[in-house]
């Protein structure tokens, strides 16, 4: 028969077990919007940063054909430089 001992170290080892195998959430940094581009040239609006797997990623707005709007992870951007003469 196994004591309260075994039993504790045998859930204890299976906790830590199970959480180690746990893979956390990205981690959301809401930053300044701005007007950017994907490596193809399509515009998009640059809303946040998350750290995914030690890989920082933009969190950029995309839009579909029926106007439906929503947040994709890219690692590679390119800032729009304002036109000329626009500058404040």
């Amino acid at each position: 028969m196994t004591d309260q001992r075994d039993m504790y170290e045998a859930m204890r080892n299976a906790f830590t077990d199970a959480l180690a195998e746990h893979k956390s959430r990205p981690r959301l940094m809401r930053i300044d919007a701005f007007d950017a581009e994907d490596e193809d040239g399509t515009p998009v609006r640059v809303i946040g940063v998350i750290d995914d797997d030690d890989a920082m990623k933009f969190v950029v707005i995309e839009e579909d054909e029926d106007g439906a709007i929503f947040p994709v992870a890219r690692q590679l951007i390119f800032k729009k430089e304002p036109a000329v003469g626009t500058e404040s």
